[in-house]
């Protein structure tokens, strides 16, 4: 009996462990530096969505190789936070679209995100609004609009990026 216990607790220790050397955080999983972050996402390997960081947690995004911030907060929801400011002195590039809500979605906004996108594709990006809904949005319009996504491929990989209460406004404009 005592041998059944400890090989059933060494199993549970080797179990245990063999999670422990992940070098590399795969999609989806979120990295315990960020995990604090409110409504984070990291729906692809290039990619994490969230709402708004503080400076700790931008300079946490930086350490894990974020290079680029694309923030969509409107210039009212941003007026007490210097974020360009704490994005510059970490080296990274920083793209404000301010969005304030639904009425935002437009063509013109998601060509400009179209264009921050596709500018540097491949690198490491956080893209924020105050909840990620925004980021959703923008992502759903933009992969139907500029990339050939159907209107249900949209709309999946706009869930992906946090897109939750702005969906039927979104489902409305991919139907126009």
């Amino acid at each position: 009996m005592r041998f059944l216990h400890l090989l059933s607790v060494t199993l549970v220790a080797v179990l245990l462990l063999s999670g422990c050397d992940e070098k590399e955080p795969t999609v989806n999983s979120i990295p315990v530096e960020v995990a604090d972050v409110s409504n984070i996402h990291h729906p692809s390997a290039q990619h994490f969505t969230s709402g708004q960081p503080t400076q700790t947690q931008l300079q946490a995004f930086n350490e894990l190789g974020v290079t680029k911030v694309i923030n969509l907060r409107s210039h009212e929801e941003m007026a007490s936070i210097d974020e360009s400011t704490w994005a510059a002195n970490l080296g990274m590039s920083y793209h404000h679209i301010p969005v304030a809500g639904g009425d935002d979605l437009t063509r013109e906004k998601v060509a400009e995100f179209h264009r921050v996108m596709s500018a540097n594709e491949g690198e490491k990006t956080l893209l924020h609004c105050a909840s990620s809904n925004r980021v959703g949005a923008l992502t759903a319009l933009r992969a139907a609009w500029f990339q050939g996504a159907s209107k249900e491929e949209a709309l999946a990989k706009g869930r992906e990026y946090g897109l939750r209460s702005l969906e039927p406004m979104v489902e409305k404009l991919l139907s126009e």
